[in-house]
């Protein structure tokens, strides 16, 4: 079974495909079938010489990539897996001092110097504490980060 490629467009930041991306990908795609002949190469015939300056240049070119997205945009094709996408990760963060203030009955259950995650999860899932409410409360906010694809 051939795996599909993942589809970023819900999670990817400013996902327009940008002409300079495409081109960036397949100098990338380019520089990586060149180092992987290369290694193939090199380990075949080792008194050629070695292969830093060229992972040097793809890690540039990566770089060039990660500045591209932030300048242009996210790119993704689905049908080649041609990906240089800046996509959001957010994790939630669950606040202690207002869920003791709210939710003093389940603090038992629930508190353990922080709070634990998969049991206040378990709550929610079960219907006795609304996902909004400890939005509203405080007692959960989402730390935001960002991670780029870039192949």
């Amino acid at each position: 079974m051939v795996e599909k490629n993942r589809d970023y467009a819900n999670s990817a930041v400013n996902l327009c495909n940008p002409p300079e991306l495409k081109q960036a990908l397949e100098q990338r795609q380019s520089f990586t079938s060149h180092i992987s002949n290369l290694k193939a190469l090199l380990e075949a015939y080792p008194e050629w010489g070695d292969l830093q300056r060229a992972e040097i240049r793809l890690a540039d070119q990566d770089q060039y990539i990660k500045d591209l997205i932030d300048q242009h945009g996210s790119y993704q094709d689905l049908e080649n897996g041609y990906y240089a996408v800046k996509y959001i990760r957010k994790s939630k963060v669950y606040h202690t001092e207002p869920f003791k203030e709210h939710y003093q009955k389940y603090v038992p259950a629930v508190v353990v110097e922080t709070i634990n995650a998969k049991a206040l999860e378990g709550l929610v899932r079960g219907g006795l504490i609304e996902e909004a409410d400890l939005r509203m409360h405080k007692v959960l906010t989402e730390d935001i980060g960002y991670a780029y694809v870039v192949r």
